[in-house]
C-alpha cells in the first residue's frame, strides 16, 4: 500500500520523459508529484527546508548540471530524503514499482505500545 503523503519531485529537461514517470507513479497510487523541466527551478529549491521532498528522481543530464551526480550530493542537498539519478525515463517507468517498494517502506512501529 503506497504512502500517499510521499512528496516526489521529477527533474527532467524533457517534459514528456518526466510525464512517463509521473503516470507510472500515479498507477501505483502516488499523486503528490511535482515534475519540473528547468534547471533554474531545481536550483531554486536549494533553500527549501530539510526533507521538503521524500524522493527526487532526476535525469543524468540535469543531475550533472545541478551537481547531483556526485556521491555526496544527498549530504549537500538535505531537502531530499532519497535521490535517484536515471539515464532513461522509460527504464524508471518500467521499474517504478520495485523502486518505490525500496523507498516507501511501511512504518512497522506505528500502533505498537511499550
Amino acid at each position: 500500500m503506497p504512502t500517499k503523503s510521499l512528496r516526489i519531485l521529477i527533474a527532467d529537461a524533457e517534459r514528456k520523459e518526466a510525464l512517463k514517470i509521473e503516470r507510472a507513479l500515479n498507477g501505483l497510487g502516488y499523486f503528490r508529484i511535482a515534475p519540473l523541466d528547468r534547471i533554474e527551478a531545481l536550483l531554486g529549491l536549494g533553500d527549501a527546508e530539510k526533507h521538503a521532498f521524500d524522493v527526487l528522481l532526476i535525469s543524468q543530464r540535469m543531475a550533472a548540471a545541478a551537481g547531483f551526480d556526485r556521491p555526496d550530493a544527498c549530504k549537500e542537498h538535505p531537502q531530499y530524503k532519497h535521490v535517484l539519478v536515471y539515464a532513461s525515463a522509460h527504464d524508471v517507468a518500467q521499474r517504478v514499482n520495485a523502486l518505490m517498494q525500496s523507498i516507501d517502506v511501511p512504518d512497522t512501529t506505528s500502533g505498537l505500545s511499550d
